[in-house]
């Protein structure tokens, strides 16, 4: 997919290329799905006094005539009947983000790395003129990084 995109790129065929990078970050994200998910239902009583024994696994509100709104987990109990989801294979994630992670470390490691997230750096220096596929954001003037994901920048 990743080759089929730069040869949209290459095309100028944009509309392809974004198509081909939301079907990579959509499988990546899927393949990678924590299997504790959520369902929300609207249902009776029974069953809202049903997913209330789960305790802090299920939340609820009364909508009124018997209806409940409620939201609960699925897949938090190890046992005999649990299974991971079937559209999960977290394997395939876990050796995306290890490539990526190999690729990264030159960067991330730097003494002027200041924020690094999945697929960025914001680094002090710049980039040696071959640093393989990255490019070139912005210049960053200042910045305050507290968290990850959650910076203040202002592009220089």
């Amino acid at each position: 997919m990743y080759d089929n995109r730069l040869n949209a790129k290459k095309e100028g065929n944009t509309g392809l290329s974004f198509v081909y990078k939301i079907l990579m970050n959509s499988l990546y994200g899927r393949f990678g799905i924590n299997p504790k998910s959520s369902i929300t239902e609207i249902c009776n009583e029974n069953r809202y006094k049903e997913l209330m024994n789960f305790e802090g696994e299920a939340v609820g509100n009364y909508l009124g005539n018997n209806r409940f709104l409620c939201a609960s987990l699925v897949n938090t109990i190890q046992s005999d009947e649990w299974a991971v989801p079937r559209n999960a294979a977290v394997q395939i994630s876990a050796a995306i983000t290890a490539n990526a992670r190999i690729h990264m470390y030159p960067y991330i490691s730097r003494d002027d790395c200041y924020y690094t997230d999945t697929d960025s750096v914001v680094l002090q220096n710049p980039l040696p003129a071959r640093s393989g596929k990255f490019k070139l954001e912005y210049e960053v003037k200042e910045g305050i990084f507290i968290a990850a994901k959650s910076y203040w920048i202002e592009p220089g």
